[in-house]
Formats: structure tokens, C-alpha cells, sequence
């Protein structure tokens, strides 16, 4: 075997690092294998999560049918906008700086956090109360109103979760959060088919209120567990000054929250669009409202499966990214692999949606006119996939402005394609809209992580 003390290759110093390196490469395989073992729990608590979260959308669609399911999607828009300022922006940043300070600072980070969370959520909530009919008229249906009302109480309900599962992610514990998101998903999905057995021959408008109420029971739920856990961290004991932190907690969240603010706006303004110029193709206002609920509640559904799957990839390694960079570690090999694992699930999905969309339209929807629409838009799957985790790279590298720009432009595009092409195309328009900005954030965010060196030249 090799000798280190007769190769006379070996400088005098050899000893010393080779010390280092079997010093080193230890805590290099337990970080690997640690990444490894979250992102496995993370895979498995997602995918049961959202595989009860998609078979629940589809018993829905079938139960209530396409015209509620569109109504319920519009309301479900404005809510998206509602607490965008609230999940987005602020757990990243609690994700992050809790990922890289001492216990102290981690405590006194999740209390001004939450502090933050919890003032603009009640101001959120007490807005669209006062507002909820102005709400309603811009969205262009009054039957909205029920569902709204009852997405209300879930702005700070969500605010607060999302901050103390950010601070649990952040510090390398993502059990709770999973836990806590499991039982949301239970308790939504049996007070739904409660409801929905309850309320037959009830009025439209109340029929489409049914996944509101059940959002707003499991949202509580799950809120519960993870304050239960998290109360120890609340009341622990903080150092820090509070108006530094306030100040790197919002340099840190505003950019990526104006980023999803301006998506879930546009979000909004594309689903209050879509049946306006679907009318002007010539739909009655039923079968308008009817194809929303196909376009919104059953075929992106499909689509952004796999982006569920990939997201407990971009959750466990966000944090690890990182602290690498904080360390001044190169990134460019968890990037590559992380992207390479994203295209895999992604084609992998992409062929399954292709060859199964006969039976996810007419079998598990009920809707034959999905059957063109899943064949056509299923490229667009691993597009998604690999626009989720940039998405989250990018937020860990602290790119949050350039994120802003890329939302802002492929937003910009979308609402422009639904606008133009609506009225001459139909609901392909959307599909074409759909896809146009979908590719255009994927271009300019593998640009943008190329250029920071994450992914190599």
C-alpha cells in the first residue's frame, strides 16, 4: 500500500493535510447523508400530502362540477393575492437567516417574524372584509362572496404557520411542518366529503364554498401542531437587537414578495380574464365559468404534480445551499444534481400524464375536453418542475430582485397571450399562455443561476 512517510513525493506537510482531509470528509458525508435522509422524508410526507390533495380536487370536480369548481378557483385566486405578503417573502427569510445564526438570534428572529406576520395579516383580513363586495365585482362574480368570507381567517392563520415552519426548516428539522401538513390535508379532505354529502340541493353559490370551509378547518389544524411544537423556540430566550433583524427580515422578504404578489396578481387578473374572454369567443357565461374550472381546477392540477414531488428536494437543500455560500463552499455540484434529479422526475411524470390522460379525463374528471388539452400541455410538466426548484435555489442565494424581474416579465406575457388569444383560440389561449410564461422564467432563471457561479459555466 501507499506509505506516506517513504514516498519522497510527499512534502513534509502531507501529514498535516491528509489529518485535515480525514478530519474533514467526515462531517462532508454526514451533511451529504443528512441532505439525503430529509429530502427521503420530505419526498414521502409530500407525496402522500399531495397525492390526497389531488385525488380530493378530482372527487371535488366530479361532486360539484365544472361551474363551482370555476367559481371556487376565482375565489381561491383572490385569496392567493390576499396572503401572498404573509407566506412568501418572510418564512424564506426566517428559513434563512435561522439556517446561518446562533440559537439566540434564531429566537429572536422567529419572534419579530412573527410579530411582522401576525400585524400584516389582521391589516390584510380587515381590508378584504371591508372591501369583500368591490372584491367580488372585480372578480366578476358575485357567488364568490361565500368563499372569500370564509378565506378570510385563513391570512393569519397561514402567516403564522408559515413562519414557524420556516424556522423549523431553517434549523434542520422539517418533521413537524410535514406532520403538520399531513394533518391539514386529512382534515380538509373528511370535512369536504362531509360537506359535500350534507349539502346536496343546496344553492350553487354555498356549493362552491365547500373547499373554503374545509381549508380554513385544516389550515387551523395544522396551525395547532406546529405552535404546540414550536412553543419551546417562542419562549426561549433571544439575543439581538430587534430593529436589525426587522430590517434584514424585510430586505430579505420584500423582493420575493413583490415577486409573488405580482404572480398571484396576475394569477388573479388571468382567472377573472379567462371566462371575460371566453364570452367574447362566443361561450355562454356558464360554459365560461364551466372551462375555468377546467383549465384552473383540473388540468394544471396535472401539470404541477411533479412540482409538489420536487419541492421536498428544493426544501431540504435550500438551507444547505445556503450555508455553503455563507462558507464560501462551491455550489456548483448540488445545483447540477439537484436540477438533474428535477428533469428526471419531471420526464418521467411528463410520460406517464401523456399515456394516462385518457383515464385521468374521462375516468377520474369526467371531462372529455381535458383529453386534448393533457396531451398538448404535458411538455410543460418538467418545465414546472424545473421552475419550482430554480425557483428555491435562487431564493436561497439570495436572488430574490432577479426573481422579481423574471416574474414580472413571464406574468406580463401571460396575461397579454390570454388577453389576445382567448377571443380567437378559446382555452387555448390559456394553454398557450400557460406555456409561454413558463418557458420564459425557466430561460431567464437558469441564466440568472449560471451567471452567480451556482451552476457551472
Amino acid at each position: 500500500g501507499w506509505q506516506p512517510d517513504v514516498n519522497p513525493r510527499v512534502p513534509s506537510s502531507s501529514p498535516g493535510l491528509i489529518h485535515s482531509l480525514s478530519a474533514y470528509l467526515p462531517r462532508v458525508m454526514k451533511t451529504v447523508h443528512s441532505l439525503v435522509k430529509k429530502t427521503i422524508f420530505l419526498s414521502c410526507s409530500h407525496f402522500v400530502v399531495r397525492s390526497l390533495g389531488f385525488l380530493l380536487r378530482i372527487w371535488l370536480s366530479r361532486e360539484l362540477g365544472a361551474q363551482a369548481m370555476g367559481i371556487c378557483e376565482l375565489a381561491q385566486s383572490a385569496q392567493m393575492l390576499l396572503i401572498t405578503p404573509v407566506v412568501s417573502g418572510l418564512p424564506m427569510a426566517v428559513t434563512r437567516m435561522s439556517a446561518k445564526e446562533s440559537e439566540g438570534r434564531r429566537v429572536r428572529t422567529l419572534r419579530c417574524a412573527a410579530a411582522l406576520s401576525l400585524a400584516v395579516s389582521l391589516a390584510l383580513a380587515l381590508f378584504a372584509f371591508l372591501g369583500r363586495e368591490a372584491l367580488c365585482a372585480w372578480l366578476g362574480d358575485i357567488r364568490t362572496m361565500p368563499s372569500l368570507l370564509l378565506y378570510l381567517p385563513c391570512i393569519p392563520i397561514l402567516g403564522m404557520s408559515c413562519v414557524l415552519n420556516g424556522y423549523a426548516y431553517g434549523v434542520g428539522k422539517p418533521i413537524a411542518p410535514a406532520v403538520g401538513e399531513l394533518l391539514e390535508q386529512v382534515v380538509r379532505a373528511l370535512l369536504c366529503v362531509r360537506l359535500v354529502y350534507g349539502l346536496r340541493g343546496m344553492p350553487l353559490t354555498l356549493v362552491a364554498a365547500i373547499p373554503a370551509a374545509a381549508a380554513l378547518a385544516g389550515e387551523t389544524a395544522g396551525f395547532l401542531l406546529i405552535l404546540t411544537v414550536s412553543l419551546r423556540a417562542l419562549l426561549g430566550r433571544g439575543e439581538g437587537e430587534r430593529k436589525p433583524i426587522f430590517k434584514e427580515l424585510l430586505a430579505l422578504a420584500l423582493p420575493l414578495t413583490g415577486m409573488r404578489l405580482v404572480s398571484a396578481l396576475m394569477q388573479t387578473v388571468n382567472a377573472s380574464l379567462i371566462p371575460a374572454r371566453l364570452r367574447l369567443f362566443g361561450f355562454s357565461a356558464e360554459q365560461a365559468m364551466a372551462s375555468l374550472g377546467i383549465f384552473h381546477g383540473m388540468l394544471k392540477p396535472v401539470l404541477m404534480l411533479p412540482s409538489f414531488i420536487v419541492c421536498s428536494l428544493s426544501m431540504a437543500a435550500s438551507p444547505e445551499l445556503t450555508r455553503m455560500q455563507a462558507e464560501g463552499k462551491p455550489l456548483a455540484c448540488l445545483s447540477r444534481r439537484m436540477l438533474a434529479a428535477t428533469l428526471l422526475v419531471g420526464c418521467g411524470a411528463m410520460a406517464g400524464v401523456f399515456v394516462f390522460a385518457p383515464l385521468i379525463a374521462h375516468v377520474f374528471y369526467k371531462q372529455a375536453a381535458l383529453l386534448p388539452l393533457l396531451r398538448a400541455a404535458c411538455p410543460l410538466v418538467p418545465v414546472m418542475a424545473m421552475n419550482h426548484v430554480c425557483g428555491g435555489m435562487m431564493n436561497a442565494l439570495g436572488l430574490q430582485k432577479t426573481s422579481l424581474k423574471i416574474s414580472l416579465a413571464s406574468s406580463l406575457t401571460a396575461v397579454t397571450a390570454v388577453y389576445c388569444l382567448i377571443p380567437k383560440i378559446a382555452l387555448w389561449g390559456a394553454v398557450v399562455s400557460l406555456a409561454a410564461a413558463q418557458g420564459l422564467t425557466l430561460f431567464f432563471s437558469l441564466r440568472a443561476l449560471r451567471r452567480s457561479g451556482c451552476i457551472a459555466r
